[in-house]
C-alpha cells in the first residue's frame, strides 16, 4: 500500500469520525478503531492508542462549535474531566497487558445496552438537570469509569458519556454531546501522552484522522445543536449498536462457524 493511498484512507476516517463527533458528541473513536483495524491492517492497541491521540483535535472542533450555541455544562464538565483523567491514566497503563477479546466484549456489551436503553426512551430525561454537591459528587466516580474505559478501547468515552448524562443526569441532548466533547479533550492528552511513552500508537496516523475531520466535525455540530432529542436518541442507538457488533463480529463468525 502506498503512502499516498494510505493517507488517503486516514482523511477518508476522519473525516467520517469527524462527522460522528460533531452529530453525536461521541469524539470519533467509535469508527477510528475499528477502521484502522479492518482498513487499515493496524494492531488492536495500535489502534486504540492512535485514536486516543486523533480524538483531541475532533474534541476540541466539537467543544468549541456547541460552546458557541451555549450548549456545554462547564459545572458538570469538572468533575468528569477530573475523574476521567484518572481513569485514562489507569486504562493507558493497562492497555499493554489488557486481553483483546475482552475489550472488544466489554466495549461490545455496553454499546449494545446502551443502545437498547435509548431505544426503550428516546428522548426521555429524567426530572431536571442538578448542579447539587451530591450530583457533582457521583459525577467523578462516573468520570473515572469513562475515562478508563477510553484507555483501554480508544473510543473516547462518549458513547456511554452522553447517555449516561441524558439518562442519569437529565441533561438535554445537545447539552449532552457539547459537554461531552469538552471531556474526551484531556483524556485524549493524557491517554495519548501515557501511550506515546510507552510506544503504542502513530502520532502520524492520528494527526492525519484528527485534523482531517475538524471540518466534518464543525458542520456536523451545527445540525446536531438543533436536532429533535428523540431522533438523536434513536440515530445514537442505531450507531452504538452497529459498532458494538461490528467490534466481535469476527469472533462471532468464528463462534458459529465452528458450531
Amino acid at each position: 500500500m502506498t503512502e499516498r493511498f494510505q493517507a488517503g484512507r486516514l482523511a477518508v476516517i476522519g473525516t467520517v469520525a469527524g462527522a460522528l463527533s460533531g452529530l453525536f458528541g461521541v469524539g470519533g473513536g467509535v469508527l477510528v478503531v475499528p477502521a484502522l483495524v479492518a482498513w487499515c491492517r493496524r494492531d488492536h492497541r495500535q489502534a486504540v492508542a492512535t485514536s486516543l491521540i486523533a480524538l483531541g483535535p475532533l474534541a476540541v472542533a466539537g467543544a468549541v462549535s456547541y460552546a458557541l450555541h451555549h450548549e456545554v455544562d462547564l459545572v458538570v464538565a469538572v468533575p468528569l474531566v477530573l475523574g476521567s483523567l484518572a481513569g485514562a491514566w489507569l486504562g493507558a497503563a493497562l492497555l499493554s497487558r489488557a486481553p483483546l477479546l475482552a475489550l472488544r466484549w466489554l466495549f461490545a456489551v455496553i454499546a449494545t445496552g446502551t443502545a437498547v436503553r435509548l431505544w426503550m426512551a428516546p428522548g426521555e430525561t429524567l426530572g431536571v438537570a442538578s448542579h447539587g454537591i451530591w450530583t457533582l459528587a457521583l459525577l467523578l466516580p462516573v468520570g473515572v469509569a469513562v475515562g478508563l474505559l477510553s484507555g483501554l478501547t480508544g473510543i473516547g468515552g462518549g458513547t456511554v458519556l452522553v447517555p449516561i448524562m441524558q439518562l442519569g443526569f437529565s441533561l438535554p441532548a445537545a447539552l449532552a454531546k457539547g459537554t461531552s466533547l469538552l471531556v474526551i479533550i484531556p483524556t485524549s492528552i493524557l491517554g495519548g501522552y501515557r501511550n506515546a511513552q510507552k510506544g503504542n500508537g502513530s502520532l502520524r496516523d492520528a494527526l492525519w484522522i484528527g485534523f482531517s475531520g475538524v471540518v466534518a466535525t464543525v458542520v456536523a455540530s451545527q445540525f446536531a445543536v438543533f436536532m429533535d432529542h428523540a431522533l438523536s436518541d434513536i440515530l445514537l442507538a442505531f450507531l452504538l449498536l452497529a459498532v458494538g457488533l461490528s467490534a466481535v463480529w469476527q469472533d462471532l463468525r468464528g463462534f458459529f462457524g465452528s458450531v
